[in-house]
């Protein structure tokens, strides 16, 4: 047993050995791009650029689109968008259309140039088939057609007629969904699934099927298929990575590692992605563990799902759970050297403020004294002083001298490996400069005693005296070309020529120096704030600050390289100035650089033409000529336009002329450019033709306004520059600005000749409308005279054809009333002849009734026959003649008495009370008065009160049932209430005695 477990325990640590070499590790330093550029979820599913140079990120939760700044969104949840699902799974893109496989809605496309989506869902039966919804995998296959991996399916789309076909999983198992998909050639393609292994897929017989030579994947999760350049295809699985020989159909298994995603890295290597960790592989299958950290060294952990490779080189990842990583070769510039000495009191920001290169050794002046470095080694070596090193300099003999800060002057002994202490005639300990003059003589800067000239052979020193009295703060020197002495200082800079000559600079930037330089022509001096360029024969200094493009106004060194460029140190970075174009490229942390804030003194160049810049937390070494320069500058677009601060609805990406009337004059431009490699340090350059009168200072800014735009066509034109301020081809959009109609060309023109014709007018009206009056003047009387007559004729006739017609109508009126009196007559006498024939003496009673109905009317027609209709008549009268025919008519001896106050009806309602008088005596006659009763009588009462008419009826006879008195047998009654309603009136019964009628009516 226990050499069972020994052998078990060789076997295992064989296997951690052999895998440690195999997994040696790499380090990959990569921007994050996640929330705080607005990407909708970290779950980075896809990825897909467009013609346009625009990263395009499926996740779980939307649609993003990245310029290099930030994210545009697309969501489900609104509704504008008509986006069916969040949770993307993948992506195509290619004619302006990207395709979408989704979660719930299969297939779904966004059409660029018209800014909406579209989907086929109503093609498929997801009510007996809920697995189609489930889209996964997506390839572009031959024939215009997409192959769609579902659950338990594979979709075939034809993108030409939009129309799907199905085809079922063979041999399916339980939550069994395709994975991945594999272009074999045109016809075949590879499927891969999550549960059941591997399947073919013959696109003309449109078959799914199983093969033998696959046999050995069944029933594995497949997660990923690659095909290598050879054909071959690369199988990643839970279970190792296989690859599977196209010719020959043999599969070889190269791993056991856990492999979810394959990408081509370059050409040398594949990225692979598995459960938890990623990898470079070699063609030779040598694994190289891959830690992604960003560009601070935190390292962040993340599976790769997705991978994009844009037209400039750099590299996008999607991750898991981390959003998106660039990575870019050209990303860091610079390499950060950290001092690593045994003895340092902190292992960090160790600040470095002097270099010196003496052969392969550089001598660093630090915060904790002096520190040797082998340039061919990784090892420091720091000769600790608890002080701050702050000068570092080698005379002709090649001895090194140092100095720093409350520590004196120093000089290194190469036997003794140690820096000996030199003493000097004065109190100051602080040691500033170092300024080697000949084979036998240095200058000491001192930080308040001024400068002292050392014999270095016998090691005596003597004040320095310029203008009789000391140079103060001198922490920086140089001897130029010529011998002349430059020192700069608290006060300033003071050039001391081989006459002895002392000239004081005192316009440049700020007094306080902290760095000379020489190029060809001029000097360069570095400031507290701002660099200046010296020009030695006029005197002239040009400024150089943060207007003009510098990132900081603080210059702590300055160098010259071989190529005439100025390099400074600052406190947020590093910048060259390039002379030719007058422009400065700034670098940052961002870039490899040890830390954006720099320190005084540390700038330093060697005669190989090296730069070493150091500062709070180390130091970089460079050669100008070995940085690596961007030289794809990406595609600059109009993003968006604005009009008063809104966005149009127009898609401005695809648009190349906007009209807009007067009054929409206030428009914002918004631009970008898709150089992603450090995109906060591309730079803009606009104008709008016909408005400004050339091009823009450079900005930063992605955005313009202009306001108050007069009517016109303009055309707006935006150029951008990568990191490395190469320009890249010019975007334009042309905007038309109408004038308001009373300002356009031909309104004016109209109204030019309007008021010409008008004048002309005016003159040719005036002499018209004079001989007008001069000849109705003359025909005054004549006109006059004639009118005159014609109207006495007119007048004439008018009379006589006035008598005629009323004669004619007196004649017609009179012979209408013949007519109707005739026809009412004829009518009764009818009724008589009837009521002879018929023995029903019911039948009887209604024609009398009918008689006396049309006897009333009758009588209407004679009263209104004699009154003027329009004038009314006295109801008074009429009422008394009436009430007494209709008793004469009615047979009976009945007793008659009225009281009633003069009032005029008009006809109409004159009608209305007749029948309801009619109504009311024929009642009386028929119902109150038996045949035995004596003394029967009918009274009448009218009277006024206020705006109302009172007319009273009453009879002695028998009286009414009250409750039955409106009943439907009772006709006579119902048309008196009829009637009284029509009249707007009301009726009152009162049964005493006999039956009192009490009706209320409107005067008007």
């Amino acid at each position: 047993m226990r050499k069972l477990f020994l052998l078990y325990l060789m076997v295992v640590t064989a296997w951690l050995s052999g895998n440690a070499q195999t997994m040696r590790g790499d380090t990959l330093a990569v921007l994050q791009i996640a929330q705080e550029e607005g990407l909708s979820q970290l779950g980075a599913t896809s990825l897909q650029f467009d013609k346009n140079g625009y990263l395009w990120i499926g996740t779980q939760n939307g649609l993003n689109r990245f310029n290099a700044y930030q994210m545009k969104v697309w969501l489900a949840e609104e509704e504008i968008n008509n986006f069916p699902n969040d949770l993307i799974r993948a992506m195509y893109y290619e004619n302006d259309t990207l395709w979408m496989t989704t979660h719930t809605n299969a297939l779904c496309a966004y059409l660029l140039a018209e800014s909406r989506f579209i989907h086929f869902s109503d093609q498929l039966d997801f009510e007996n088939t809920p697995s189609l919804k489930q889209s996964l995998a997506l390839h572009a296959a031959s024939g215009n057609q997409l192959i769609i991996g579902t659950a338990g399916h594979c979709l075939l789309f034809n993108r030409h007629t939009l129309t799907y076909e199905a085809l079922p999983i063979p041999q399916l198992l339980e939550h069994d969904f395709v994975t991945c998909i594999a272009s074999l050639d045109e016809r075949h393609y590879l499927i891969g699934t999550n549960a059941s292994g591997l399947y073919l897929l013959d696109l003309r017989s449109k078959s799914l099927y199983a093969t033998d030579y696959l046999k050995t994947l069944q029933r594995r999760q497949i997660n990923v298929l690659y095909k290598q350049p050879s054909g071959d295809i690369l199988i990643g699985t839970d279970h190792g990575l296989y690859t599977w020989a196209r010719d020959t159909k043999e599969l070889q298994q190269e791993s056991e590692q856990v492999i979810r995603g394959i990408y081509p890295w370059d050409d040398t290597c594949l990225l692979m992605s598995g459960s938890s960790a990623n990898f470079l592989v070699t063609e030779d299958w040598k694994w190289q563990r891959l830690t992604f950290v960003d560009h601070r060294g935190k390292e962040l952990e993340a599976v790769v799902l997705a991978y994009e490779q844009d037209t400039q080189g750099g590299k996008w990842l999607g991750t898991e759970t981390r959003g998106l990583f660039y990575y870019h070769p050209y990303q860091t510039k610079f390499k950060p050297q950290r001092i690593q000495a045994r003895n340092a009191p902190k292992k960090d920001f160790i600040s470095v403020f002097n270099f010196l290169r003496s052969a392969n050794t550089l001598w660093m002046a630090t915060e904790f004294g002096f520190v040797k470095h082998p340039l061919k080694s990784v090892d420091y070596k720091l000769y600790r002083t608890d002080y701050v090193g702050y000068t570092l300099a080698e005379d002709a003999q090649g001895t090194l001298w140092a100095g720093g800060y409350d520590q004196g002057l120093l000089r290194y002994n190469t036997q003794t490996d140690k820096f000996d202490r030199i003493p000097l005639p004065m109190v100051d300990r602080d040691i500033i400069q170092i300024t080697p003059l000949s084979s036998d003589t240095i200058w000491v800067h001192t930080l308040a005693s001024g400068i002292y000239a050392l014999n270095i052979h016998n090691l005596k020193a003597n004040r320095v005296g310029l203008w009789d009295k000391p140079i103060l703060g001198s922490r920086t020197s140089y001897v130029d070309c010529k011998g002349n002495i430059w020192i700069g200082s608290e006060n300033g800079l003071y050039q001391i020529k081989r006459n002895k000559k002392v000239i004081h600079y005192d316009s440049l930037s700020n007094e306080r120096v902290f760095a000379i330089a020489e190029d060809r022509q001029h000097f360069w001096v570095g400031t507290a704030k701002g660099l200046n360029k010296l020009h030695p024969e006029t005197g002239k200094i040009t400024h150089y600050t943060k207007q003009t493009g510098l990132p900081n106004d603080f210059i702590y060194g300055v160098q010259v390289d071989d190529k005439n460029n100025i390099w400074v140190s600052t406190n947020y970075g590093i910048s060259v100035l390039d002379q030719h174009t007058e422009t400065f490229k700034n670098y940052t942390e961002d870039d490899g650089l040890q830390n954006n804030e720099f320190n005084g003194k540390a700038a330093y160049q060697d005669s190989l033409g090296y730069l070493y810049f150091g500062g709070m937390n180390g130091f970089n070494i460079f050669h100008p000529d070995s940085i690596p320069i961007n030289t794809h500058t990406g595609k600059t677009h109009i993003e968006n336009v604005l009009l008063f601060g809104r966005p149009i609805a127009e898609n401005i990406l695809y648009t190349d002329t906007l009209v807009f009337s007067h009054d929409q004059n206030v428009i914002t431009f918004d631009y970008v450019n898709l150089n992603y490699l450090w995109s906060k340090k591309n730079r803009y350059q606009f104008t709008l033709e016909g408005f400004d009168k050339g091009w823009r200072p450079v900005t930063s800014d992605r955005s313009t306004t202009y306001t108050n735009l007069s009517p016109g066509t303009y055309t707006f034109k935006v150029r951008g520059s990568n990191n490395e301020l190469l320009w890249g081809d010019i975007d334009e959009i042309t905007v038309i600005i109408r004038s308001p109609w009373y300002a356009t060309t031909v309104f004016r023109i109209g109204l030019v000749l309007f008021v010409l014709i008008l004048i002309a007018g005016g003159f040719s009206y005036k002499t018209y409308q004079q001989r007008q009056t001069n000849h109705r003047l003359l025909r005054m009387v004549q006109e006059r005279t004639e009118e005159l007559s014609k109207t006495n004729r007119a007048l004439h006739q008018s009379l006589e054809l006035t008598q005629q017609q009323k004669e004619s109508i007196s004649f017609l009126m009179q012979e209408l009333n013949h007519r109707v009196k005739n026809n009412l007559q004829l009518i009764t006498s009818l009724i008589d002849i009837q009521s002879f024939e018929i023995s029903d003496q019911r039948i009887q009673d209604k024609l009398h009734t009918l008689q006396s109905r049309i006897f009333t009317v009758s009588k209407i027609h004679d009263l209104l026959n004699i009154r003027d209709s329009e004038q009314g008549a006295y109801i008074n009268s009429f009422i008394d003649n009436l009430a007494q025919d209709l008793i004469v008519f009615s047979g009976q001896e009945i007793a008659f008495h009225s009281e009633m106050e003069q009032v005029i009806l008009p006809s109409n309602r004159l009608t209305y009370i007749g029948l309801i008088i009619n109504e009311m005596i024929t009642n009386s006659v028929k119902h109150a008065f038996q045949d035995q009763q004596v003394n029967k009588t009918i009274y009448i009462h009218l009277d006024i009160s206020g705006d109302k008419m009172i007319l009273r009826y009453q009879d002695n006879g028998v009286g009414f049932n009250k409750d039955k008195i409106w009943d439907a047998g009772h006709q006579g009654m119902n048309l008196i209430h009829l009637l009284i309603v029509e009249l707007k009136g009301t009726i009152d019964l009162v049964i005493n005695a006999g039956t009192m009628f009490i009706i209320k009516l409107p005067l008007k």
